[in-house]
């Protein structure tokens, strides 16, 4: 085993790279409701959750995420995974 080791070194150092993740842009929210009996009227929704990343937000946090720019929020996410891959 230890010329065949020696060959293909098995007792080399590999480097762990850290790939650094991009921001979730938050562009599928779902809402949540505490009772049934208001399921379906988004307003009366108490949470809402990101279907990416599963982080929740409130209903004012909601609100505002979506009046944001998605086309920015979408190149932004483009822009920092081009950079992840070179």
């Amino acid at each position: 085993m230890g010329v065949f080791d020696k060959l293909f070194g098995a007792n080399s150092k590999k480097e762990s790279v850290a790939v650094e993740t991009p921001p979730c842009p938050h562009t599928a929210l779902v809402p949540r409701w505490d009772s049934a009996g208001d399921m379906g009227r988004e307003e009366l929704a108490t949470h809402f959750i990101c279907e990416a990343c599963h982080q929740e937000f409130t209903p004012a946090e909601a609100s505002a995420l979506r009046a944001g720019s998605l086309t920015e929020r979408l190149v932004y996410q483009d822009a920092a995974e081009d950079s992840n891959l070179n």
